[in-house]
């Protein structure tokens, strides 16, 4: 199976977006992809009739998700959820997601000097980031409705919701590690040579992969290749590769029965003993106590 790495804001004119999406199927078991993107992702699950029952997943982190569960999502940081729905016309489920990018939040902050908080908030993002209640009721409070709203008014609410989450004393890291794409301003070529090296993971993370393969890939000496991944992913080649198949594991541990050696030899660990070494390591706990937290 291929991971699904979303490519949220194709638009150059598109600095932010907001979706509101309403679930009323009677029942629905769904596990979305493993995934991650360029863009800051903040999403708000709105479920006042407990309707949705599940878990999220940001790196190495699992949480279960209730209402008004706020998240934020850093560039880079793998996240996907799973559960199941039983809404309905009277009792859907709602959810509100804000997608922001890096440069429209960095002109945010020298606009408004004073929202010097938000730089703490972009450097913990790279963890996701839960809110605290009280701050994720007044979020939802300013969200509500909004796609019925014009964009101009839309971008109030959207700063405004900003600065609520970057002033949250209570809110929580979530993932021990941090996962991060680090901004390339100014650099086509390395934006360029960047999405060239996630989509050659994202193609062969199954089979061996050096780092020697993805220089020839990219038509780029060994040491260049390190460099480009310890200055864009903020780890190096071979840490990203390892979470990278960690969390296409936890994917296929969370959705299906599949055993456990099948998915260590889809995921390309060599031996089922290393696959599990490794994956204790990154989540603390052993594939087998993961899965069975979806049994």
């Amino acid at each position: 199976m291929k991971p699904f790495i979303e490519n949220v804001m194709d638009t150059p004119s598109n600095d932010w977006i907001v979706r509101e999406y309403h679930c009323r199927v009677k029942k629905e078991e769904f596990a979305c992809s493993w995934h991650y993107h360029t863009e800051y992702e903040l999403v708000l699950y709105q479920d006042p009739e407990c309707v949705f029952s599940g878990n999220y997943f940001a790196g190495d982190a699992v949480g279960s998700v209730h209402h008004n569960t706020l998240l934020l999502y850093g560039p880079g940081l793998p996240h996907m959820i799973t559960g199941q729905i039983n809404g309905s016309e009277e009792k859907p489920h709602h959810s509100v997601i804000v997608w922001l990018k890096h440069h429209w939040i960095e002109k945010l902050q020298a606009t408004i000097p004073e929202a010097r908080n938000i730089k703490r908030l972009l450097e913990n993002s790279a963890y996701g980031i839960k809110f605290s209640s009280a701050i994720s009721q007044q979020v939802a409070e300013r969200l509500n409705g909004i796609e019925q709203v014009e964009r101009q008014f839309q971008a109030i609410r959207v700063i405004e919701v900003l600065l609520l989450i970057a002033n949250d004393e209570e809110s929580l890291r979530l993932s021990a590690s941090p996962y991060r794409i680090s901004q390339v301003s100014g650099n086509r070529e390395a934006q360029q040579k960047v999405q060239l090296a996630t989509r050659y993971i994202e193609n062969n993370y199954a089979e061996t992969i050096r780092i020697s393969d993805l220089g020839r890939h990219l038509h780029m000496s060994e040491s260049s290749a390190y460099r480009l991944f310890e200055k864009h992913y903020g780890v190096s080649f071979s840490d990203h590769l390892k979470q990278f198949r960690i969390g296409k594991a936890c994917e296929l541990l969370a959705s299906t029965s599949q055993p456990i050696a099948l998915i260590a030899e889809k995921t390309g660990f060599q031996n089922l003993s290393n696959f599990n070494r490794q994956f204790k390591t990154v989540k603390e706990m052993t594939p087998t106590q993961f899965r069975n937290r979806f049994q």
